[in-house]
């Protein structure tokens, strides 16, 4: 899989006239284990970034960029082993990723001999652009803040005040539980019960008798990769679907296509669904998409497409200089059109704020996965969560 993706874009177009030293960046991904799907299209879409703001030379200030991917499998210590290889051994110049939350966190967080920039793709835990801040550090995901900011008012508002969390027990699920919760009370809302499972976890039949006795409104699952869908046909099963509205973040394309009707009639925050934008580049990812996988592009090529624009943008700009500090000068506070429309990275945090959507899920005629149906789209502005760097 790694050759292959490596080589999914050919060889670079060659320019004529004298080319400085290759521009290499180490990306890190995870390509097995639970969130290994995520790991695939996040992968795709930083590809398929490099090559639209590129215009399909791969070159940038004279230079030949080459991605040197690494597979994680989704553990935070062979991530921060591999980020150490890239960086020491390798000699990348940038280093891009990550699928896991708990993967980015050890790298940015704990890896004192980081001295390149790193651009956060599909890794959403608040704490990267928060109480963990580290200068060298930029994310194009949304953040889970952001995600929930995108559904929690009007799920309050909308579809009841009692709202049931139920999450992942590792860094991603706590925080975007905290996401919720702050949300949920901020506007009027009350946490009606909480309860986390292993990330693991495949049968959800045990918890449900707690969440059935609490009589929320609605219940808000927020998980990740495999077992996603089990829970969603779980849910069904057992009639908890009956009793109250589900709310959470949409899921990939394979989730809702083994999960089926089951997903019906969930209140979804979406980072992105290929259908929702109306703008240039998101026609140009869709056709191209379309014509090399057979499928349009899933929830998370975009976070990827997008942070391979904004690096291209920023190397644009310094003639292909990768040293940080002018880099990170260029990053901060840089407006850049991605797939969802204008998106700019915030200088205070470097978490970039960027239009989010809120939808329904809705079954359609002749096809066994339920799709997103827009509610409304939330705004740059609107879903721009609060500025969380310790000071």
């Amino acid at each position: 899989m790694l050759k292959r993706l490596t080589n999914l874009f050919g060889a670079p177009k060659k320019k004529t006239g004298p080319l400085r030293e290759e521009l290499r960046i180490g990306v890190i991904a995870s390509l097995s284990g639970q969130t290994a799907f995520y790991g695939l299209t996040g992968v795709r879409g930083f590809q398929m970034g490099i090559e639209f703001a590129t215009d399909a030379s791969w070159q940038v200030g004279g230079r030949d960029i080459r991605l040197i991917l690494e597979d994680d499998y989704g553990d935070p210590a062979v991530g921060l082993e591999k980020a150490q290889k890239l960086v020491n051994e390798t000699h990348v110049h940038l280093l891009q990723g990550c699928t896991s939350s708990a993967v980015t966190v050890k790298i940015a967080h704990e890896y004192k001999g980081l001295n390149c920039v790193f651009m956060v793709a599909v890794a959403a835990t608040d704490v990267l652009t928060g109480e963990w801040f580290n200068p060298l550090v930029f994310r194009t995901a949304s953040s889970t803040m952001q995600d929930a900011m995108a559904g929690a008012k009007y799920v309050v508002e909308h579809l009841g005040k009692r709202v049931y969390l139920f999450s992942a027990d590792y860094i991603w699920g706590h925080q975007i539980r905290a996401a919720w919760w702050k949300l949920i009370t901020e506007n009027g809302g009350e946490v009606a019960g909480d309860l986390m499972a292993r990330p693991t976890e495949t049968d959800f039949t045990p918890y449900f008798d707690e969440i059935r006795a609490a009589k929320p409104d609605v219940l808000v699952p927020s998980w990740a990769g495999a077992g996603t869908a089990q829970l969603l046909l779980q849910l069904k099963e057992s009639g908890l679907t009956r009793t109250c509205k589900i709310a959470g973040g949409l899921a990939d394309h394979s989730v809702l296509a083994e999960a089926g009707g089951a997903a019906e009639g969930m209140i979804c925050t979406v980072k992105y669904f290929h259908d929702f934008p109306k703008n240039l580049v998101n026609d140009w990812l869709t056709a191209r998409h379309m014509e090399r996988f057979g499928e349009p592009p899933d929830v998370f090529t975009e976070s990827g497409f997008s942070s391979g624009v904004a690096l291209v943008r920023a190397l644009q700009k310094t003639r292909g200089v990768t040293d940080a500090d002018p880099l990170v000068q260029t990053l901060e506070g840089m407006s850049f059109a991605a797939p969802k429309g204008t998106y700019t990275i915030r200088a205070e945090d470097h978490q970039t704020l960027q239009p989010m959507y809120l939808a329904e899920l809705v079954s359609v005629p002749g096809v066994k996965a339920c799709e997103p149906r827009l509610i409304r789209e939330v705004s740059a502005e609107e879903s721009a969560p609060p500025v969380l760097r310790a000071k």
